[in-house]
């Protein structure tokens, strides 16, 4: 499937501000299941993009910096990507014995343990014996349990939570958003030793109704679990499926914290109203193959 994406943040300061310092974590990744084909950030205040490089989880990351006085700021990311079908066989056997010793090993260990967002509390240590009472045989059959668990048990509610919230009182109110919603599903699974991992992109459905013309003028997250003898598969509980070729992955990380699609500072004492404005099209034909 092929896609274009626009993803614009606005920030209206109360009064001017100076020596903003931001990093954009906004580009879609290029891996096996998809290809960014055009990414592009578009700066105002004008700026160059003084840096381009990869993080700790090998997102990409553009760093920008504005000197002079100025009262807003926004940056649009424009993107072109290719999604492909996941074809690995999901027949395979994942044996639980295999997470063992995946604690021991720095590609699984941040994935396994808390994280600033995602914290295994008692209350979370609680629901996961309550879900397997006598273990799981499993591992794919353990992850589709948790996400069918938080699809009955948590409501979607935009007004319930904030992106600042804290876990436990998301947790105990199970409420919230797709933010919420993966972390809930990170914790659980971390819980019992299944390597998890939060991911922030895109999700398309076909606009048959003003219902899913919502999910595409918004950015999504979800979580790709570690499956062995399959590998990192994405779980979205949200929506309470596997992830497909009409999701979008822009980042990867321990949480929402490793993934702010803009985070930054300036010198000002003032308050700041934020908008943000995400569309995503299904584009027809053949791309121009070309990078900005």
């Amino acid at each position: 499937m092929q896609f274009s994406l626009s993803h614009l943040t606005y920030y209206q300061y109360s009064e001017s501000v100076s020596e903003s310092v931001n990093d954009v974590r906004l580009c879609p990744v290029s891996d096996d299941f998809q290809i960014c084909h055009y990414f592009d950030l578009k700066i105002n205040p004008p700026c160059r993009v003084i840096m381009r490089q990869l993080d700790f989880y090998i997102n990409q990351v553009q760093h920008f910096e504005i000197i002079q006085p100025h009262q807003s700021l926004s940056v649009e990311a424009i993107s072109t990507v290719e999604t492909f079908e996941d074809i690995r066989n999901f027949s395979v056997f994942s044996d639980p014995q295999s997470l063992t010793d995946l604690k021991f090993s720095e590609r699984y260990y941040d994935f396994l343990s808390p994280s600033e967002r995602v914290h295994i509390l008692p209350m979370v240590i609680h629901d996961s014996r309550e879900i397997f009472p006598n273990g799981f045989g499993d591992v794919q059959g353990a992850v589709l349990t948790i996400m069918q668990f938080i699809y009955d048990g948590f409501v979607y509610d935009p007004q319930a939570t904030a992106v600042e919230t804290q876990f436990q009182e998301m947790y105990l109110g199970r409420r919230g958003v797709c933010q919420d919603f993966a972390h809930a599903m990170l914790a659980l699974c971390r819980s019992i030793q299944i390597p998890a991992r939060y991911v922030s992109g895109y999700f398309y459905l076909d606009q048959k109704d003003e219902t899913t013309k919502v999910d595409n003028a918004q950015s999504h997250a979800w979580v790709e679990c570690f499956l062995p003898g399959i590998g990192w598969v994405g779980y979205d509980p949200t929506h309470n499926r596997r992830v497909d070729a009409t999701y979008i992955k822009v980042a990867i990380g321990r949480d929402y914290s490793d993934v702010r699609p803009l985070s930054g500072t300036f010198r000002g004492a003032v308050t700041a109203q934020l908008e943000v404005k995400v569309q995503v099209n299904q584009l027809d034909g053949d791309f121009v193959l070309s990078q900005s």
